[in-house]
C-alpha cells in the first residue's frame, strides 16, 4: 500500500449551512436519504432537505425559538436530521438523545439542559405522557417520522406535527420572511451537548461547537477516500456522534446517498436489498457479518475448498492479479454486491477480522474516537493500513503519548479542531479533562510507531493493579479470549479476595456449541481453555478465576457492554 496522508481533493465547509446549500445546489435532486415509512422506500433529495431546513429555521423564527436549547429523539428519519442541522444554524444547541434511554433519565436530561422544544417521535412521546408536567421548560414538543395519530398526540396543548411546523414556515417564506437566512452564528459557540453512552456508569454532557463538528467532518473526508458515486446503509443509532459525523454529516459533504435502516435485525437483509459500497460500523457488526458468513460457508459443507480459494487468491495478488470478486461472488452478493469498504470504529477491533474480509475483496478501515473529539482521533486511511493499529492522527489533529519513563505506553493526548469544550455543567470535570498546556486527556493507554501509527492497549479507568502492582488491562486479556468459539462475549475483572487481586473473566459462552452441557461441564471445559492461556501469559497477567452468566451482558445502543454493571 502507497504510505502517506491522503491526497484527494474534498469540498471545502465553514458551517452547516454550507453543508446543505452548497450541495443542495450541487447534488440537487439527487437521493441523500432513503427510508422506510409504512413498509414503503420514500426518497429524501439533497434539494428536500434545503428546502425543509429553509422551512424549519423560519418556523423558529415565527415560534420565537431562534437561539434555543433544542432535544431530538426518535428512529432514524430525515425529520431527525432536519432538526439537528436547522437548531445549529438557528443559533441554537441540540442536545440529541438515546431513544432507548429511560422515561427518567430522558426527562432528566431535557430537564437538565432546560430545553424549549423537543423533537420526538410518536411512540416515545406517549411513552413519557406521565412525565410531561415536570417539562415545564419546553414550549413545544413536536412529533417527528411517518403522520401521528393526531387524537392520541393530543394530550397537551404544547404537540404540533412536524409537517405542520414546515408549513408554517413555509408561509412565512413566501411572504418574505429572512430572520434564519440572514443569520449567521459564531461557530465557537456551543451548539451541542452530547451524553456520553455510560459505559462507566457515568453519563457527562459533551459541550461541541460548530468547529468542532466541521472540524471532525473536514478531518473525516480528508482521510477517507469516499465519493458521490458511494451509497452507504446508516445502521448506528443517530444520535451517537460517531454515526453523525462520520456517516450523516461527511456523507452529505461528498454527495453520497444514504439508506436509513429500520432494524438492527433487518440489517443484513437491508444491505443485500439497498446494495452499499460503503459501511460505517462498529466492531460488533463486522464481528456478526464475519461469523454469519463461515457459519453459511460451513453449513453448505464448503470450508476447505473457501480456504483453498483464499490461499490461491492471495497468491495471485502477490504478482497483481485480484479476482477476489470473482471468486467470492457468492459471498460478496450476500451484502448487497457492491460492498467495498468498511469504516470500523467505537471499540477494538480483532485484526483477524480485517483480514478474513481482506481476503474476501472488503477493505476494513480502522479508526479511534471519542465523544469528546466530535468523536475523530485518528483513522487507517484505505490507502495505507496497519493491522492492530487504530490509525494516523485525523488531519486537523495532533496526538501524543504522555508515557512513563519505563514504558513506551502512556496516555493517549489529542489537541485540535475536532476537541470540545468542556463538560456541561461540570467545571471540576472539565479541568481534569485537560493537561495545563492544553491536550486533552483520552483516558486511553496506547503507543505509537515510527510512522505515527497509533495502537492502545487499554482503557485508563479499566486498568486492573494487579497484587503486585503492575497494570492489567482487561482489554487485551478479552481479545486473547474471544478467539475462543466458545465464548461469545467476556468482561476481565479485578475481585476483591482476602485482600488480593485477582484476575477474573465473567463469561457468556456460546451455547450453541455447548447444547445439552450442564453448567458444570462448560465451567470445566472453559477453565481448561483458560489455563491453556495463561502459559502463554505473564504471571501477573493470567487469569486465576471463571465465573459463568446465561444471559448477555447489558449494552449502550453502540453495542458497548457497560462494565461498571458486571459486579
Amino acid at each position: 500500500m502507497k504510505k502517506g496522508y491522503p491526497t484527494h481533493h474534498v469540498q471545502d465547509l465553514q458551517c452547516i449551512r454550507d453543508l446543505v446549500y452548497v450541495n443542495a445546489n450541487k447534488y440537487g435532486d439527487k437521493p441523500l436519504y432513503i427510508h422506510l415509512e409504512k413498509g414503503q422506500k420514500v426518497t429524501f433529495t439533497y434539494n428536500d432537505n434545503k428546502r425543509y431546513f429553509d422551512a424549519l429555521g423560519t418556523a423558529f423564527s415565527e415560534l420565537g425559538l431562534m437561539k434555543s436549547t433544542v432535544a431530538v429523539v426518535g428512529d432514524q428519519h430525515p425529520d431527525w436530521m432536519t432538526a439537528y442541522l436547522t437548531t445549529i444554524t438557528a443559533g441554537g444547541v441540540i442536545v440529541p438523545l438515546d431513544k432507548e434511554l429511560s422515561c427518567e433519565q430522558m426527562v432528566n436530561f431535557i430537564k437538565q439542559t432546560e430545553c424549549k422544544v423537543v423533537f420526538i417521535a410518536e411512540k416515545i412521546f406517549l411513552h413519557i405522557e406521565e412525565y410531561l408536567p415536570e417539562l415545564t421548560s419546553v414550549e413545544y414538543f413536536i412529533i417527528i417520522g411517518p403522520e401521528p395519530d393526531r387524537q392520541k398526540i393530543a394530550i397537551d396543548k404544547r404537540v404540533m406535527v412536524f409537517d405542520d411546523v414546515i408549513a408554517l414556515g413555509t408561509r412565512a417564506l413566501s411572504k418574505g420572511a429572512k430572520e434564519f437566512l440572514s443569520y449567521r452564528r459564531n461557530p465557537a459557540r456551543l451548539c451541542a451537548i452530547l451524553f456520553t453512552s455510560g459505559t462507566t456508569g457515568t453519563s457527562k454532557g459533551v459541550m461541541l461547537t460548530e468547529e468542532n463538528l466541521i472540524g471532525a467532518v473536514m478531518s473525516c473526508c480528508k482521510m477517507m477516500d469516499i465519493k458521490d458515486t458511494d451509497t452507504f446503509v446508516s445502521v448506528l443509532p443517530i444520535h451517537h456522534t460517531f454515526a453523525m459525523t462520520c456517516n450523516h454529516l461527511a456523507m452529505c459533504n461528498v454527495g453520497g446517498t444514504t439508506f436509513m435502516n429500520d432494524s438492527v435485525k433487518h440489517a443484513l437483509r437491508n444491505f443485500a436489498d439497498f446494495k452499499p459500497t460503503t459501511l460505517i460500523v462498529v466492531p460488533l457488526y463486522v464481528e456478526t457479518i464475519c461469523k454469519k458468513i463461515w457459519d453459511g460457508i460451513r453449513k453448505k459443507g464448503k470450508e476447505k475448498q473457501v480456504r483453498a480459494l483464499i490461499k490461491v487468491s492471495n497468491g495471485l495478488r502477490k504478482v497483481g492479479i485480484d479476482r477476489r470478486r470473482e471468486f467470492f461472488a457468492e459471498i460478496l452478493n450476500s451484502l448487497g454486491g457492491n460492498i467495498k469498504q468498511i469504516v470500523c470504529g467505537g471499540a477494538p477491533l480483532d485484526p483477524q477480522y480485517i483480514k478474513d474480509f481482506d481476503d474476501f475483496g472488503i477493505t476494513i478501515a480502522e479508526g479511534y474516537g471519542i465523544t469528546e473529539c466530535a468523536p475523530l482521533i485518528s483513522v487507517n486511511p484505505f490507502n495505507w493500513r496497519k493491522l492492530g493499529s487504530v490509525g494516523l492522527p485525523a488531519i486537523g489533529m495532533e496526538v501524543k503519548i504522555d508515557a512513563p519513563k519505563q514504558s513506551d505506553d502512556g496516555e493517549i493526548l489529542a489537541r485540535g479542531k475536532n476537541v470540545f469544550i468542556g463538560y456541561y455543567k461540570n467545571e471540576e470535570a472539565t479541568a481534569e479533562a485537560f493537561t495545563e498546556d492544553g491536550w486533552f486527556r483520552t483516558g486511553d493507554i496506547g503507543h505509537m510507531d515510527d510512522d505515527n501509527f497509533i495502537y492502545i492497549t487499554g482503557r485508563k479507568k479499566n486498568v486492573i493493579i494487579a497484587s503486585n502492582g503492575k497494570n492489567v488491562y482487561p482489554e487485551e486479556l478479552e481479545e486473547h479470549l474471544l478467539k475462543n468459539e466458545k465464548i461469545s462475549e467476556v468482561v476481565v475483572i479485578g475481585r476483591q479476595t482476602d485482600g488480593n487481586t485477582v484476575i477474573t473473566a465473567v463469561i457468556y459462552p456460546n451455547f450453541d456449541i455447548y447444547a445439552g452441557k450442564n453448567t458444570e461441564d462448560i465451567l470445566e471445559d472453559l477453565k481448561k481453555d483458560i489455563n491453556d492461556l495463561n502459559k502463554t501469559l505473564p504471571v501477573y497477567k493470567q487469569i486465576r478465576d471463571v465465573e459463568l452468566r446465561g444471559t448477555e451482558f447489558e449494552k449502550t445502543t453502540t453495542r458497548k457492554i457497560k462494565r461498571f454493571l458486571v459486579k
